[in-house]
């Protein structure tokens, strides 16, 4: 039985590589095609746009913050290692 779910998953596991491949070359071509910025342009002026309306000057870097985040995720994994 055991043998049987492997074989499934190395057949699932090898359809999606095989998959990742094509999606990766359809990507390429479609991000080298000569008209993908004037394809895109609308979108990409609006997302452009949409970030200067809505800047938010910050006095800070953020860093603090994320060294918080850190020392709370080291502090939870060290709980969870314990128990």
């Amino acid at each position: 039985m055991a043998d049987v779910k492997n074989q499934e998953m190395k057949k699932w596991v090898s359809a999606w590589q095989k998959a990742a491949l094509s999606l990766k070359g359809i990507k390429k071509n479609e991000l080298r095609a000569p008209d993908y910025y004037e394809k895109n342009r609308k979108m990409l002026d609006e997302m452009l746009q949409y970030a200067c309306d809505n800047v938010k000057v910050r006095s800070f870097s953020g860093l603090v913050e994320q060294q918080r985040f850190f020392m709370k995720f080291k502090r939870d994994r060290s709980v969870i290692k314990k128990a």
